[in-house]
């Protein structure tokens, strides 16, 4: 019979010694866990940055021949111009390979009103119209259509910021001057500020200069007064008629801005985007875009030089039908965009979706853009108030945070 074997007694100290040592060796595999995942949410994050860094490089250190513009154009049953607009964007580039278009058709199909695009191959043959430059073409009834903020903002989803460089919005009645994309691109560098957009409301196609030679005018065009645009409360600042100026040595500072002619990063058309929640709104749209513009750090600047002039004719708009029913929706519109500027309303029956996505910058405050722009947005309507507000003076460059 094998001996009986006595369990051994653990005393005090032994058991207090051995609960140390596990409570040690817990203690060392928790930091050793977060260490690990410490390191493992850094080094995603600095991967995170290089792609963004890769993705998205300084615009001065890309190749001339590597720079590409994407051409937003939101057409509203304008189809005939649009093309003509898609024809003379081609024909009269440097690069016209380094083009790509975005467009939103809003059009009454049912009626034999045809897409731009489609138009513009009718017109050079299928051959020759550049269809696979065609970056993304969304189309609806015009009956459905809310506005030119709507619009633009469809428009946006065309950009692709692995691929393009630049953002041109324009009106889809528009015609360029020769080589108008390098022109751009270079008075765009002679501003030295990746936050630049160059904008303005462009010259008629009556005052072409011959031969389109922009190198021909005499002055340079500026968009530098405004006024409050209705009598009631929630009323909406507009602009004014552009002014004449002398031709500025480079695109000049401005603090206005022209949502049918803009020009700037890519990465920046998708910072600021178009308010696609404001239907039907028209005025006022611009200066809620300038300001949070200005407020996102971003610069307005009128161009040195025209590459685009605009067919000022009449046309079909989106006022043309159910004005009555449509104008009460633009007022809740109007009492979205004063929110957005931090202005007083007379209601908060506005569509608040997403609205902290087309909110005022954090690099200036609108105090600050008041300022600079020359216009308060509190002052009282008036008759007969044209140019209430005179921005037209020499602007000095306003810093922003982190700069």
């Amino acid at each position: 019979m094998a001996p009986m074997v006595r369990p051994r007694r653990w005393n005090l100290n032994t058991i207090i010694l051995c609960g140390m040592l596990l409570l040690v060796g817990a203690l060392v595999k928790v930091n050793l866990s977060i260490v690990e995942q410490s390191s493992t949410f850094e080094a995603k994050a600095n991967t995170v940055a290089r792609l963004r860094r890769e993705e998205h490089p300084e615009v001065k250190k890309i190749k001339m021949e590597d720079r590409r513009i994407i051409v937003l154009i939101a057409n509203y049953r304008d189809t005939y111009r649009c093309a003509e607009t898609l024809n003379s964007l081609y024909t009269q580039a440097a690069r016209p390979d380094l083009l790509a278009v975005s467009i939103f058709d809003q059009i009454y199909e049912e009626e034999g009103e045809g897409r731009c695009y489609d138009a513009y191959c009718d017109k050079v043959g299928e051959e020759n119209c550049r269809r696979n430059q065609l970056r993304r073409n969304d189309t609806i009834n015009a009956l459905y259509a809310t506005g030119p903020t709507y619009a633009r903002y469809q428009t946006e989803k065309g950009i692709d910021l692995s691929i393009d460089t630049f953002s041109l919005a324009i009106d889809s009645h528009i015609i360029f001057v020769p080589k108008w994309d390098t022109d751009l691109i270079e008075q765009w560098d002679s501003i030295e500020n990746e936050k630049a957009v160059i904008t303005v409301y462009p010259r008629s196609t009556d005052n072409t200069p011959p031969n389109m030679d922009n190198t021909l005018d005499t002055t340079a065009i500026l968009m530098c007064t405004g006024k409050i645009e209705t009598e009631d409360a929630d009323s909406m600042i507009s602009y004014d008629a552009v002014q004449q100026i002398p031709v500025p040595e480079k695109p000049r500072l401005m603090s206005q801005f022209a949502g049918g002619f803009n020009f700037g990063t890519a990465v920046g058309a998708l910072e600021v985007r178009n308010d696609p929640y404001t239907p039907y709104l028209f005025h006022g749209e611009e200066y809620s875009k300038a300001a949070r513009l200005f407020t996102h750090g971003y610069d307005m600047y009128v161009p040195k030089r025209q590459v685009v002039y605009h067919w000022y004719e009449k046309r079909n708009v989106v006022w043309e039908r159910d004005w009555g029913e449509r104008y009460v929706i633009q007022q809740n519109a109007k009492r979205r965009i004063r929110t957005v500027l931090g202005l007083p309303t007379t209601s908060d029956d506005y569509d608040k979706t997403d609205i902290e996505k087309f909110a005022l910058g954090t690099k200036r405050t609108f105090a600050q853009f008041q300022e600079f722009s020359g216009i308060n947005p509190l002052a009282a309507y008036y008759k007969d108030n044209y140019a209430q507000f005179n921005n037209c003076r020499d602007l000095e460059y306003v810093p922003y945070i982190d700069q």
